[in-house]
């Protein structure tokens, strides 16, 4: 089995498992070998979309215009990309028909998810879902797009990726062929690609690095600047694809430009990534299109949902004695903690992540079969129901 995985991971560095003569998505390897290394772990089931419910009675889209988002038109139990800001501020979805603001102390900005009905072929098949347009004859199964304003000059590089809550355990030969995996694709993406599994709680004192990977800019697949003063696209624009550079319009020049590209106040910065999307569902919450015939939940790699999209900076200095990317050393300009409505996250975890789940009277009254958008709906308004 070894040899075959070897094998493979010769493939995928000369691009001929992806059918391409170059390595147009570091990304997608990590997500691609980390699945490989899934085959050496138990499989997962599929899981099937939750029905439609007929209570009449169960609470539709309030639950977002509570939060600032306002209505889709859909009803609650239809899968969706869910996620929240840290600190929370909005329950964010994916296809909305407007972008999600955000603004902290470092910058301000919107943040569209988007994402194919992944969970019913017939209605994928039929173009009859928000944003089909730009989905048809595409591969992609999602595509998130952000407008940045930066509030400073950012004089550190700028890191993209996404964290995990907490260390999730793997078992020696998994672990080690991940650091096998990593090294070799640390030679196609350079120094500036940053991986850790993250401390062990039962075996490092002090503070703790969470699971991290992350890449520098040029890992975005579109970008486009809009000097200050002019006005910036829209995230929801049809002609969006159209917009600035982009990583298949020819990788080289693609990461020159973005390497030297300089973050400043004034200036819009806009950004679009699905690089990996292909082989990751995060509706149905699978990796796939790995390997023929074989999904795998996506638990087995993030330990539980959420999985948080992170922009952070880390000073050169601060790294000179520890390497690690240690909370205390990050700076973040945008954190999104994301599930899908199929696998939401623990109860107690979504406590913690919306405010509207720490009464606990009311996450009491949830009935234990309800999963998915139900769950959360019914725990967040079961409040209004008694009133």
């Amino acid at each position: 089995q070894l040899h075959q995985l070897d094998s493979m991971f010769h493939d995928l560095m000369s691009g001929t498992a992806l059918g391409t003569g170059d390595l147009l998505q570091p990304i997608i390897l990590v997500v691609l070998i980390l699945t490989l290394l899934f085959l050496f772990t138990k499989s997962s089931k599929r899981e099937a979309p939750p029905s439609k419910s007929s209570d009449s009675s169960a609470p539709k889209d309030s639950v977002l215009v509570s939060h600032g988002v306002g209505s889709l038109g859909t009803s609650s139990d239809t899968p969706r990309l869910m996620g929240t800001f840290i600190p929370s501020t909005v329950v964010v979805e994916s296809n909305l028909p407007v972008p999600t603001p955000f603004e902290n102390q470092h910058c301000s900005g919107e943040f569209l998810a988007l994402h194919r009905p992944t969970y019913d072929k017939a209605l994928d098949r039929s173009g009859d879902y928000p944003y089909s347009d730009h989905f048809r004859g595409r591969k992609r199964l999602w595509e998130m797009r952000w407008n940045f304003r930066f509030k400073h000059d950012v004089t550190d590089g700028m890191r993209f990726g996404i964290e995990l809550d907490q260390f999730v355990p793997v078992n020696a030969s998994t672990k080690w062929l991940m650091e096998v995996a990593v090294g070799m694709l640390a030679q196609t993406a350079g120094k500036e690609l940053y991986h850790s599994p993250g401390d062990d709680p039962a075996k490092v004192l002090g503070e703790i690095e969470k699971p991290v990977f992350t890449m520098p800019m040029f890992a975005f697949d579109q970008i486009l600047i809009t000097p200050e003063g002019e006005e910036p696209p829209k995230l929801t624009d049809p002609a969006f694809s159209d917009l600035g550079i982009k990583r298949s319009d020819g990788r080289a020049e693609f990461i020159r430009q973005v390497s030297n590209m300089k973050l400043q106040a004034g200036p819009v910065y806009t950004f679009a990534f699905w690089g990996i999307s292909q082989f990751l569902d995060v509706i149905k919450w699978e990796l796939q299109k790995v390997v023929p015939f074989k999904s795998f939940d996506f638990n087995l790699m993030c330990g539980s949902p959420p999985v948080n999209v992170v922009f952070y900076t880390v000073k050169d200095e601060e790294l000179k004695h520890d390497k690690r990317h240690l909370q205390d050393k990050k700076t973040y300009y945008f954190r999104l903690a994301f599930w899908s409505s199929m696998k939401p996250p623990p109860m107690a975890r979504l406590r913690e992540l919306l405010p509207s789940f720490k009464n606990e009277t009311v996450a009491a009254s949830v009935p234990k079969q309800l999963t998915g958008w139900a769950m959360l709906s019914q725990t967040m308004f079961g409040c209004c129901a008694q009133r």
